[in-house]
């Protein structure tokens, strides 16, 4: 996009306009519910990274991370929060905005960026893996407990943790292009789907079975295709979606899978949205191999 710029914080008063387009982003009536400007201030004073996108003086985005600890000790970035204002969605202001944070994390020396995100937000999932060439092998069930946006109301909080391993040749070649996701028909007649669905209105789906005892090597785990179409059909049906796949989730990163890829495509004129699942060990899937060519 022209005329956007990218840059640190400097002076502490604009840390506001942060917490300001926070608030608009996710629809954030109470401000209990958002990060305190000196928060960020601290944090990125201390190893973590707040980087705003302006356009033509206006801010129109922002990304927010700190420096953490997994389980073994090893440091790595944690991305808490990505937004930008509605009517840039699309135009590359996210992009360039995790592309100034893998820069920075790169000139930290470290090599995963994790976050979180609700797997069953296609937009953000597409984003997430067709873009960006993460991984994901955790999930959560309700991680944040109620929460009280606009974006997140009355829905479960279940979450995966998603790994940015940003060295890795995988990342590098999808960045590139030379490693573009995979479309439906490269993966029919070698994934085997796991949620059968069924469509009780235009552009909405209930879950009428599941399969948790699958052994084959790659698996098609269907989401909705719209998860705020659904809520607004039924709330209920909604948190239905999300309470039928934790077996499925759980059940196959406990056995080793890792979700891969997200497919996008259309289906006799109907969205359909599936995450890719594939059985392989960590350091292939990071060499940027299969699936599925």
């Amino acid at each position: 996009m022209p005329d956007l710029t990218i840059k640190t914080i400097e002076d502490p008063e604009k840390y506001w306009e942060v917490v300001d387009l926070m608030t608009d982003v996710w629809g954030i009536k109470d401000y209990r519910e958002v990060v305190a400007a000196h928060m960020l201030r601290a944090a990125a004073d201390n190893g973590g990274l707040v980087l705003a996108a302006y356009k033509n003086g206006e801010i129109i985005g922002f990304i927010f991370g700190i420096l953490a600890i997994d389980e073994q000790g090893r440091l790595y970035h944690y991305s808490h929060m990505l937004g930008v204002k509605k009517e840039y969605r699309g135009t590359g202001a996210a992009f360039k905005l995790k592309m100034a944070q893998r820069d920075f994390v790169l000139r930290q020396g470290l090599d995963l960026v994790m976050w979180t995100f609700d797997p069953q937000q296609g937009r953000n999932a597409n984003f997430n893996f067709a873009k960006l060439g993460v991984i994901c092998r955790r999930f959560y069930r309700n991680y944040y407990g109620t929460m009280r946006d606009e974006i997140n109301r009355g829905l479960v909080s279940d979450r995966f943790k998603v790994e940015w391993w940003i060295r890795s040749r995988r990342v590098e070649k999808r960045l590139s292009g030379e490693f573009p996701p995979p479309r439906m028909e490269d993966v029919e007649g070698i994934a085997e789907p796991v949620v059968e669905t069924r469509e009780i209105a235009p552009g909405v789906r209930r879950i009428e079975k599941l399969v948790l005892d699958a052994e084959n090597e790659a698996l098609l785990v269907e989401i909705p295709a719209n998860v705020d179409k659904v809520r607004d059909y039924s709330l209920e049906l909604a948190n239905d979606w999300r309470l039928k796949l934790r077996p499925v989730f759980e059940g196959y990163f406990s056995k080793g899978y890792i979700a891969v890829e997200f497919i996008s495509h259309l289906e006799k004129g109907e969205r359909r949205n599936y995450y890719l699942f594939w059985k392989a060990p960590l350091e292939e899937v990071l060499k940027g191999g299969k699936p599925w060519r």
